[in-house]
């Protein structure tokens, strides 16, 4: 089925209400994440976790018209005290912290009453710094060097085509992924060098979308409705390759800086959040520390008897077609969001925390 087919079926499905009808098998509220906003996409190779403003509103529109949007704390409550909650109800997220949560998607939400919850990565926010897949991506889309020497990986990437670029980022991506910190922090530092300084200001001037806020910028957020949870110090993703006590300073640290900059913190998300890349150390490690709840993004519907430490979400798809149908058949998600709480990379968890 091509692209054009599935939506208009899609498209005569919503119209029509059949789609309603998935809905009955629901058994919680949902939990949305996005990343950012933006009025014009230069480069959707660089820039692909931004949400086009036109789309937002449609599909922010659609929540209006057809859910019930709830803050986060409302959410946490029922799960806490196993308190049935419609499924119509969402709770909106927003992951990593960028700049145009504040110009464009703050003050949409304000205007709206629309509570929202951003999680931001503290290191970003304290240092002007953006995040490891930016600097790899532009290094390898408009470096004008044809190959990369990685030491770091031990490994040398040719980049002479485009389609050699995007190969290149895609194989990168998954050891930044699978990586420690270290490592990765090494790969960064090579992709950058591929470029100078001034050709690095010239593009990040032209990717502003990929900046995160400031602290004063974030704490404007809270003005406008926001709640600002943990994204971890440095986006790192709390596999199980990363060690104990780099998982213990990252939960930690980021939770300090919030407190720190803007008040109580009492949410966690995970970055990349599948259950590979959470391990029981990050979990025992998110207890530790107080928070509420922490959510990953393992897809599935909230329920009473969900892990109030390895909460589902979904992501916000760009279109607006399968955004409807995603929410609307999100129950299906349900059996596999057991099964991941299972996973032989979670299990041991409770039992670790209760030694701790």
């Amino acid at each position: 089925m091509t692209g054009a087919v599935r939506r208009i079926g899609l498209s005569a499905s919503r119209i029509c209400g059949a789609q309603r009808l998935f809905r009955r098998s629901s058994q919680g509220p949902t939990v949305l994440f996005f990343h950012g906003v933006e009025e014009n996409i230069i480069d959707p190779a660089v820039q692909g976790l931004h949400f086009l403003l036109g789309t937002f509103e449609r599909q922010i529109r659609f929540l209006r018209r057809e859910r019930e949007v709830i803050p986060i704390d409302a959410l946490c409550d029922a799960v806490e005290n196993q308190r049935f909650l419609d499924p119509r109800c969402v709770v909106l997220t927003f992951d990593d912290g960028y700049g145009n949560n504040l110009r464009l998607v703050a003050p949409m939400l304000k205007a709206l009453g629309l509570p929202f919850t951003i999680f931001v990565s503290t290191r970003h926010i304290s240092e002007a710094r953006r995040f490891p897949m930016y600097y790899i991506r532009v290094a390898l889309l408009y470096s004008e060097e044809r190959e990369l020497p990685s030491e770091a990986l031990r490994q040398t990437f040719r980049i002479a085509t485009r389609q050699d670029r995007l190969a290149a980022i895609r194989a990168i991506a998954h050891a930044v992924k699978t990586s420690p910190l270290e490592v990765v922090d090494k790969i960064v530092a090579e992709c950058m060098a591929l470029m100078s300084r001034g050709r690095w200001a010239d593009l990040n001037g032209r990717f502003e979308s990929e900046q995160p806020m400031s602290w004063d910028e974030v704490v404007r957020t809270t003005t406008l409705g926001a709640t600002i949870g943990s994204h971890a110090h440095d986006h790192c993703i709390l596999h199980a390759n990363q060690s104990e006590a780099e998982i213990r300073r990252q939960v930690h640290t980021s939770r300090v800086e919030i407190e720190k900059h803007v008040g109580s913190c009492r949410y966690f998300a995970y970055p990349n959040g599948t259950a590979d890349d959470v391990c029981g150390s990050a979990q025992v490690a998110v207890q530790s520390e107080q928070f509420r709840m922490a959510f990953s993004t393992i897809l599935g519907e909230v329920t009473p008897e969900c892990d109030s430490f390895l909460a589902p979400r979904i992501f916000a798809v760009p279109d607006y077609e399968e955004f409807c149908y995603l929410l609307n058949r999100s129950a299906e998600h349900n059996a596999d969001y057991r099964a991941a709480r299972q996973s032989s990379s979670l299990t041991g968890t409770a039992a670790a925390a209760g030694s701790d």
